[in-house]
């Protein structure tokens, strides 16, 4: 489990279709999702007006729908609560992934745009290929998450989480080992080839979650269309997607990916509609982890 944080100046906001949000708010503060569904995420955020601003003056902000306003601040300095509808092609990417979230501390204020997500380091990566292709953070930072046993979370699925603890319990991982694969191996009745390959495949994803740079993460060509298809669906099939500052995001990632189009794209497959959104970004993950 790993938390990222995104960072932009304030002068590159119109790079990522959130420049108009300042002419009304001083200050947002994300504070909780509502709902979150890939179609249909509802936020709480705490926004700070400018003077001479009110509620209404939210509604002119294309990538945010207002739905309720749940407190109305009494003097400036408190900040009025209000839910909204994010209408954003990464919130939504993000939904998608199923497994990175926005977290509190993620606002927008007089010094740019702090985003801060957390998940596994391979679901993080996606999104910051994407960020690159959108626009490049000024800043970006990561660290790993410390959970308690209690509240473990792993990149491993349940079967290599079952052979980690399985070798680590007999030894494999001790200095000097206690157990050598090829016992492992017996125990399991397994081909000690098969074991190899499977160790060797967890110690990479568990190193790969701690250290893996979120910097300058690349998506292929083919991934980084395939994403843009997905994105450009979804404000196909929904009308409030339908905005300019959607619609230019979509088109900055599709500039971005024509700038580095190698010579030869006559191989690159087209998304096949029928295949579910998740999975197509799971084998996206994968293929960049």
């Amino acid at each position: 489990m790993r938390e990222v944080s995104f960072f932009w100046k304030i002068d590159r906001l119109d790079a990522i279709g959130l420049e108009s949000i300042l002419d009304v708010a001083k200050r947002i503060e994300f504070l909780s999702y509502i709902k979150r569904v890939p179609k249909d995420i509802r936020c709480l955020f705490k926004f700070h007006l400018h003077e001479g601003q009110g509620i209404d003056d939210l509604q002119s902000i294309e990538s945010l729908e207002i739905l309720e306003v749940v407190q109305e601040a009494e003097n400036p300095d408190e900040g009025h609560l209000v839910i909204c509808r994010v209408i954003h092609p990464l919130p939504i990417l993000n939904a998608r992934t199923n497994g990175t979230y926005a977290v509190a501390g993620s606002k927008l204020d007089d010094e740019g745009l702090t985003y801060i997500l957390q998940g596994s380091s391979m679901k993080l990566r996606l999104l910051s290929g994407v960020l690159r292709l959108m626009a490049k953070p000024d800043r970006t930072s990561a660290r790993t998450l410390k959970l308690t046993p209690q509240n473990r979370d792993t990149v491993l699925t349940e079967k290599q989480l079952k052979l980690a603890k399985f070798a680590y319990d007999r030894g494999y991982y001790d200095l000097p080992k206690r157990i050598k694969i090829t016992e492992l191996a017996e125990q399991l009745g397994l081909a000690r080839a098969t074991i190899s390959e499977h160790l060797t495949k967890i110690e990479g994803i568990l190193m790969d979650d701690m250290f893996s740079s979120m910097t300058d993460v690349r998506l292929s060509v083919e991934q980084a269309r395939t994403i843009v298809e997905m994105m450009e669906a979804d404000m196909d099939q929904s009308e409030e997607y339908q905005t300019e500052s959607f619609t230019g995001l979509v088109k900055r990632i599709k500039d971005s990916i024509a700038d580095e189009l190698p010579a030869d794209v006559e191989n690159i497959p087209e998304l096949d509609v029928s295949e579910h959104p998740e999975e197509i970004l799971k084998r996206i993950q994968d293929d960049i982890s």
